[in-house]
């Protein structure tokens, strides 16, 4: 089966994805099954999303487990690594929907409120969050591949889904990050930091952390786009004109910038 996709569409799919995302996030602690089971439904039937978390979901937990053995007020263990979130947090919601009766058992006791849907807020905030971020971001960085007029073509095959953007492919992410790739990583969370001081919006603080974190994950790839480092090293100016005279953002701006160029 092929799927022909322009920018319009992917604008359509990627809005409908953050609808059911949103609703599950902020959901009602009595509708949280019924929200969860939507959001799995969503993103296990694009093909799409569905590509992105196979990719990622490279690891296997005993979520049952972790779920009995997690204390009171405690959080899961789950290790700021990229394919540790995506495959624990997956799992952990499939494993809610299909063993659960309420979406709270997943939740009890996260965070320091008492209150039932405090859990569950604290919860989504701490946990749901990440995997969707990371879903977020993923989107972001095939839809400003495809340029203004850019089309995308998807091609399923028993199970097995290829995508095409123009005459190129949007190859798998690779985890197997080297030393410089890693300092690219540090230096955009330092600059996440910095740019908080700055006189700009909350959506374009959000659009530019978005851009770099696709940038970065563009590095560590294996056949970097050229065209997303070069609108993340346009962020990362642009903030630092902004933030002229910051010693800390020029000086950790002109490092990631560097750093960037080195990969077009």
């Amino acid at each position: 089966m092929e799927l022909l996709m322009d920018k319009k569409e992917f604008q359509i799919m990627s809005s409908e994805f953050r609808r059911v995302a949103s609703r599950l996030l902020k959901t009602n602690v009595d509708d949280g099954l019924d929200n969860l089971k939507r959001f799995l439904n969503c993103i296990e039937h694009n093909p799409i999303i569905w590509k992105f978390i196979e990719e990622h979901n490279t690891l296997t937990f005993d979520i049952a487990k972790a779920v009995q053995e997690r204390e009171m007020h405690e959080g899961y263990h789950i290790e700021p690594d990229k394919n540790y979130e995506i495959s624990f947090i997956y799992q952990l919601l499939k494993y809610c929907a299909e063993h659960c009766d309420k979406y709270l058992s997943i939740c009890y006791w996260y965070g320091s409120g008492r209150k039932f849907q405090d859990m569950v807020d604290s919860f989504n905030d701490r946990v749901v969050h990440l995997f969707v971020s990371h879903i977020e971001v993923y989107l972001k960085g095939v839809w400003l591949g495809m340029g203004d007029d850019g089309k995308i073509n998807i091609s399923v095959n028993g199970g097995q889904v290829a995508i095409a953007q123009g005459q190129g492919t949007v190859n798998a992410t690779q985890n197997n990050y080297n030393g410089q790739a890693q300092n690219v990583k540090e230096l955009a969370e330092e600059f996440y930091k910095l740019i908080e001081i700055l006189d700009m919006d909350k959506e374009q603080k959000e659009d530019t952390k978005e851009i770099i974190e696709v940038a970065v994950a563009e590095v560590v790839s294996e056949k970097p786009k050229r065209s997303l480092i070069k609108h993340a090293i346009e962020k990362v100016e642009y903030a630092g004109k902004l933030g002229m005279g910051l010693n800390g953002l020029n000086t950790v701006g002109h490092q990631l910038v560097g750093l960037f160029q080195q990969y077009l």
